[in-house]
Order: C-alpha cells, then sequence, then structure tokens
C-alpha cells in the first residue's frame, strides 16, 4: 500500500526525498490554494526551514510523491517537529487529490535560513519544472552562511567542468591527501545505479570543495583544492545524515584527517588499494622508487581476437553482457543495458576510450573505459574480464592496449583501484604490472 505525499520545499530535491524514503516517486506536480510557503520554521541546526501558512489568494506549489506506508515513520521522523496536514491539491493534469504534507504551526522563528537550504528548495523546483517566476518568487528568501561550511550547495551536471578542475587540481599535487580521479566523478555521476535512483548527491562548497553524499551506502566523500580543509564539509554531511555516515577515501598517509577521525570516534571498516603505472618512460627504464616506471608489454592474444574501442551503440548489449557476468551483477539485462546505453549518451562519453577485447565468436570478452586529465593522470575505471575468459590472458593485453593508448595520449601516469578483499583483483593489478600506491581506508562509527 500506498500514500500520497504533497512537497514544497526541500523534498521537493530528489535526492533529499529518496535519501528519506527510498520508495518516493514523483506522480505529477500539483499546487495547493490558500496557503504559503514561508521560511519561518525553526531548525535544530539554527537557522529557519520551509512551512506553509494559510493566506488568503495564496497558491503553493510543488509535487507529488507516491510513497510505501511503511515508510510513513521515516517520513514522519525527518520531519521534525512539524505537524501533517492532510489537504486536497489540484494537480496540473486537472485532478483533486488528498495528500499528506507538513507545516509548522508554532510561532514564527527570527532566524534566516541557510543559503544552501534555500538553493536546495530552489533546485528541486527547477528539476521538477515549476515554473522559475515561482520559485524565483516564493522559493527566494535572504539567507545566511552555514558556519559549518559557508558557500556550500547542491551540485548539478552544469557543475561538473568546475568540480573536475578541483579534482584534477588536487591529483596533481600529489600531497598525503587521497582524491579521486575527475573521471571518477562523471562516471558516478553518469553511471548511477537505477535501483537507487537519486540516493547519490552531489555539492560543491565555493568553488574550492567537492562532496558526494551517498544516503543507501551511507557514505560522505569529500575533497578539496590542495590546502583546503575538508573536515568542515564532512562536518556539514555528517548534520545532514545523523551522525550515520562512514568517511571515505581517506589514506593511510593524511594524518591528519587520520587523526580528526580517530579523535571522533571512527575506526576503519573497509579498505581499497590504489595501483599506478608511470607511462613516462622508454626502452631502458627501470623501476624507479617502486613507482611503477616501466615499459608496457606488446598485448599477446591468440588470432581472430581484437583489441579495439567500443563501435556504437549496437555494440552495446554485447559490452554490457561481460559487465554483467563480471561483476556479477543481479540487475535485470533490460535495467543494466538501459543504464549503460545512459552512460553512452552522456556528455561525458567518449566511444575512443571505451575499449574491448573481442573473441574470434564476437563475444566481449573484457572490457575497460578509461578517463584523462589534463594533470596527465588517467584513471581506469571500470575494468573487467567475463568469466568464462578469466585466466587466459586476455585481461592482461587490454591491459596493456589501453596503457599503450593512455600513453600514446600523452598521459604520465595511470591508475586504477579496487577493493583490498578482491584477491583476484589484487593478484591480477600486480601480476600486470602495476605497483601498489597506497591504501584508502571508510571510517565509520
Amino acid at each position: 500500500m500506498t500514500f500520497l505525499y504533497f512537497a514544497y520545499g526541500s523534498n521537493l530535491w530528489p535526492p533529499q526525498m529518496r535519501g528519506r524514503c527510498p520508495s518516493a516517486r514523483p506522480v505529477g506536480t500539483a499546487s495547493l490554494d490558500g496557503w504559503a510557503p514561508v521560511y519561518d520554521k525553526p531548525s535544530r541546526d539554527g537557522s529557519a526551514k520551509l512551512s506553509i501558512r494559510e493566506r488568503h489568494g495564496a497558491v503553493a506549489q510543488g509535487v507529488i510523491y507516491e510513497i510505501a506506508d511503511d515508510e510513513r515513520t521515516s517520513l514522519d521522523s525527518a520531519e521534525h517537529l512539524y505537524d501533517p496536514l492532510t489537504a486536497t491539491v489540484n494537480t496540473d493534469a486537472g485532478e483533486r487529490l488528498e495528500v499528506v504534507t507538513y507545516r509548522w504551526s508554532g510561532a514564527p522563528s527570527p532566524a534566516l535560513p541557510y543559503d544552501w537550504y534555500v538553493a536546495m528548495a530552489q533546485a528541486g523546483a527547477a528539476h521538477h519544472r515549476l515554473s522559475k517566476a515561482y520559485y524565483s518568487n516564493h522559493l527566494s528568501s535572504e539567507a545566511d552562511d552555514d558556519p559549518l561550511a559557508p558557500g556550500i550547495r547542491p551540485a548539478t551536471a552544469d557543475d561538473l567542468p568546475m568540480m573536475q578542475d578541483i579534482l584534477s587540481e588536487a591529483i596533481a599535487t600529489e600531497g598525503s591527501r587521497y582524491t579521486i580521479h575527475p573521471g571518477d566523478l562523471a562516471w558516478w555521476m553518469f553511471h548511477a545505479d537505477p535501483r537507487y535512483a537519486d540516493q547519490l548527491s552531489f555539492w560543491v562548497q565555493g568553488e574550492t570543495g567537492v562532496l558526494v553524499i551517498y544516503t543507501k551506502g551511507s557514505e560522505i566523500s569529500a575533497f578539496a583544492r590542495p590546502g583546503v580543509p575538508v573536515v568542515p564539509m564532512i562536518e556539514w554531511a555528517q548534520r545532514r545524515m545523523g551522525g550515520v555516515g562512514e568517511v571515505g577515501w581517506v589514506s593511510d598517509e593524511d594524518t591528519e584527517l587520520v587523526a580528526y577521525l580517530e579523535s571522533e570516534g571512527y575506526e576503519p571498516v573497509a579498505t581499497d588499494r590504489s595501483y599506478r603505472w608511470d607511462l613516462t618512460t622508454s626502452a631502458l627504464a627501470t623501476n624507479v622508487g617502486g613507482r611503477g616506471t616501466r615499459d608496457i608489454p606488446k598485448p599477446d592474444l591468440p588470432p581472430g581476437w581484437e583489441l579495439r574501442h567500443l563501435l556504437g551503440e549496437h555494440e552495446a548489449d554485447n559490452r554490457r553482457r561481460a559487465s554483467h557476468a563480471a561483476f556479477r551483477s543481479k540487475m535485470d539485462g533490460a535495467m543494466h543495458l538501459d543504464r549503460y546505453l545512459g552512460f553512452m549518451r552522456s556528455p561525458v562519453y567518449e566511444p575512443r576510450r571505451d575499449l574491448v577485447a573481442v573473441a574470434p565468436d564476437g563475444r566481449v570478452a573484457a572490457f575497460m573505459v578509461w578517463w584523462p586529465d589534463v594533470s596527465g593522470i588517467a584513471q581506469i575505471e571500470p575494468f573487467g574480464t567475463h568469466p568464462d575468459f578469466q585466466r587466459q590472458g586476455i585481461g592482461r593485453a587490454l591491459i596493456h592496449f589501453g596503457l599503450g593508448e593512455m600513453a600514446e595520449a600523452g598521459m604520465r601516469v595511470a591508475r586504477v583501484g579496487t577493493n583490498d578483499w578482491r584477491e583476484d583483483a589484487t593478484g591480477f593489478y600486480r601480476g600486470v604490472g602495476f605497483v601498489e600506491d597506497g591504501l584508502v581506508r571508510w571510517w565509520g562509527h
């Protein structure tokens, strides 16, 4: 069974709504006559949040979500101090529907909302295509900076170039802090798991910090330009998540962040291993300082095999079948294909970097996507081999083919990572010639 909920404020933003109620499904936009949106509800963080007040002639616009009955308790808990209200809304499709919504019925708060909260409500309204005149006039407000993370706001695909620039500057500075590759961010943004739609959200702090929150896995990933602290973003995200988020991508060498996490009662809960291959080499080069400088072996496969890039969408199902099997995915095949086609049609996709090893019978046996960067550091994400072709040198040949492509494109380093517990993967990367470049851990309470 389900119920209908009318969202008019921050729950318009899908990542917040899905984080609170994963089953939530938008069914249409609507208006609530006689009510006006106002930022007057006191919040636990000291700011004001949106509510609605009865006002003659006013109209509150929003979206109707259909939500599973067993998530009503979660919604009630998220709407702290709000009173539930049963109301009738007029849908844009011409229906009148009874819905549940929430309002603050106490004395108006004298505080201002935080700027990120206003931005989130407006981003949600824009996502659902409410009129710009409406949300610019009725969801705008004078706002304060959040003292925990001034200037933080939700990010969209339009912010991706700026976010990648932050990450690029960080990875180019080989310090103690670990930073994901700009390509990782693009992969996360345009290859998100549709089974957990909108539970991955992206944030920026000014033009210096990138924050990713994964509500399904209760995971926080914070990155910043060199010299800019990430702790404020972590503390801000933990406040939003009620203190339950694991902090990911923490290098053992980042003693400052490790010390902070230990002081807050965190402990390591999971580990990845990072590997690298230095591509600035010659035929006479040998390992230098353990950093992986070496020749790229010539790919070696039997006659009839091909190493090449994917030729177009007509090969998408062949490609995704290999991925589905390699990662033992439980996703429905049609959904899995739609997901990959969505990535192929995205602005970040480059066919020449979607590499495959094709068997004589035409099947994709191994696959990899590699991502360049202006720093000269390339990232492999993802890589895999169909179980039918493992331990036959197919993956090795594709890796070496890909490294040659990266070197030809002017990359100086190739990076790849995997879970520490995956002994098959860690052994494979060492076996094909990568050198371990350190550990990154996830810390939790």
